[in-house]
C-alpha cells in the first residue's frame, strides 16, 4: 500500500467510529424508548428492559455500520476537498480511481462485519430477545398477583388474590371481575393454582370450589353457578414463546439456505426464503455502493462540514430504506420479483454513484 492511500485509509477509523457510536446510540436509546411501553403496561422492570434492548444490538449492527462508513467517506474526502489535499493529489497525477482504492479496501471492514451479524448473530439475539422478552412479561404478570390486593394487568380481568404462594403458584381467596361489553361476570372461588403455558402464550387458573355470578344488562337477568372445579384461560398479548423453525426472522443463513433446497416445488414458499436470503446480503452490500456516491458528493458539494456530512448521509439513508423496504413488499405480497426487489434499492444507488462519480472525474 502507497504512503498516499495509508494515509488516506487511516483517515477512515475517527469519523467511522464516531458515526457507529453515534448511531447505535440514537437507535439503541429509541429501542429503549419504545420498550418503556412494556414498563408502564406490563409491569417490566427497567433492568430487563436495558438488557432486551441490548439483545437487539446486532440487528441494528447490521445497519449502523454501513450508515456509519458512509458518514467516514462523507467527512474524509469532503475535508480533504476543502483543504485542497484532492486538488494538490489530481495535479501531483493521481486520478479519482486511485483515491477510491484506500475506502474500498476500508469497506471491507463494515462489509465483513454486517455480513457475521446479518447472516448469524442477529438471527439468534433476535430469537434471545422473543424468549426474554416473553418470559419477562409472564414474570411481571405473575409478580403482579398480590395478596390482598386488585390486579388490572390481565386484559379486561380484574383479580383479587387473598392469598399467593409465588414457589407452588398457589392461591386462596380468589375474586375475579370480567367484563364485556355490557355483561360482567364474577368467580369466587376458595383455592387455586396458576399454570403458565409458554407454547400457547395463556396463564391458566385452576380454581376449586368456587360459584360463577353472572349478569346480563340488556335482559336485566342474574344467574350463579357453583362449582367444584373451573378453569380461566388468559391469552397474554403481544408476544409469544418462538420456536426457532418457525420463523425467517430466526433463521441464519445456512438455515434459510436449507430451508430452500427442501421446499420443492412449493414455489410460494421458496420464494420468501430466497427473498429472506437475498435480503440479509443487500443491505451489507450496500457499503461498497456508498464508496461511489459519498465520494464523488463529498467532492462534488460546495459546503462541507461534519453537519452536512451527517444531512447527506441521514438522507442517502432515508431514502435507500424508502426504496428498499418497498421493493421487499412488493417482493412478499406480491410475488414480484425478488431479485430485482430485493436489491432494487441497490441498483439505484449503484446507478446514481455511478452518474456522480463519472462527473467527479471528469471535474
Amino acid at each position: 500500500m502507497s504512503l498516499i492511500n495509508r494515509y488516506i485509509f487511516k483517515q477512515f477509523f475517527p469519523p467511522f467510529i464516531f458515526g457507529l457510536i453515534i448511531f447505535t446510540f440514537s437507535i439503541i436509546t429509541n429501542r429503549i424508548l419504545m420498550l418503556t411501553e412494556m414498563v408502564i403496561n406490563k409491569g417490566v422492570s427497567i433492568t430487563s428492559v436495558i438488557k432486551l434492548a441490548s439483545l437487539t444490538l446486532p440487528d441494528f449492527m447490521i445497519i449502523t455500520l454501513p450508515i456509519s462508513f458512509l458518514l467516514a467517506v462523507l467527512v474524509v474526502f469532503g475535508k480533504m476537498t476543502q483543504s485542497n489535499e484532492i486538488m494538490a493529489l489530481k495535479a501531483s497525477g493521481v486520478n479519482t480511481w486511485q483515491l477510491t482504492k484506500p475506502a474500498l479496501l476500508f469497506s471491507l471492514i463494515p462489509l465483513v462485519a454486517s455480513l457475521f451479524f446479518s447472516f448469524y448473530m442477529a438471527p439468534r439475539f433476535n430469537y434471545f430477545f422473543r424468549v426474554l422478552a416473553v418470559k419477562e412479561i409472564k414474570k411481571a404478570v405473575l409478580s403482579a398477583l398480590k395478596k390482598n390486593s386488585f390486579s388490572n394487568k390481565l386484559g379486561n380481568y380484574k383479580i383479587f388474590i387473598k392469598h399467593v404462594n409465588p414457589s407452588k403458584s398457589s392461591i386462596k381467596g380468589i375474586f375475579i371481575l370480567y367484563k364485556i361489553k355490557n355483561n360482567s361476570m364474577v368467580l369466587i372461588a376458595n383455592r387455586g393454582y396458576i399454570v403458565y403455558n409458554k407454547k400457547q402464550n395463556l396463564i391458566s387458573f385452576y380454581l376449586k370450589n368456587g360459584q360463577i355470578q353472572k349478569k346480563y344488562r340488556s335482559k336485566k337477568n342474574f344467574w350463579i353457578l357453583h362449582f367444584k372445579t373451573y378453569k380461566i384461560n388468559i391469552k397474554l398479548k403481544g408476544l409469544s414463546f418462538p420456536s426457532r423453525n418457525n420463523s425467517v426472522h430466526f433463521m441464519t443463513i445456512s438455515q434459510l439456505i436449507s430451508k430452500y433446497n427442501s421446499a420443492g416445488n412449493k414455489n410460494n414458499i421458496k420464494n420468501i426464503y430466497l427473498i429472506y436470503i437475498l435480503k440479509k446480503i443487500a443491505i451489507p452490500i450496500a457499503v461498497i455502493f456508498f464508496v461511489f456516491i459519498g465520494l464523488p458528493l463529498a467532492m462534488l458539494s460546495e459546503k462541507r462540514s461534519l453537519f452536512m456530512a451527517i444531512f447527506y448521509t441521514i438522507a442517502i439513508v432515508v431514502l435507500y430504506y424508502i426504496l428498499f423496504t418497498s421493493g421487499l413488499y412488493l417482493s412478499i405480497k406480491t410475488g414480484f420479483n425478488p431479485i430485482i426487489g430485493v436489491f432494487g434499492a441497490d441498483i439505484i444507488l449503484f446507478a446514481t454513484g455511478a452518474i456522480l462519480y463519472i462527473k467527479a472525474s471528469a471535474k
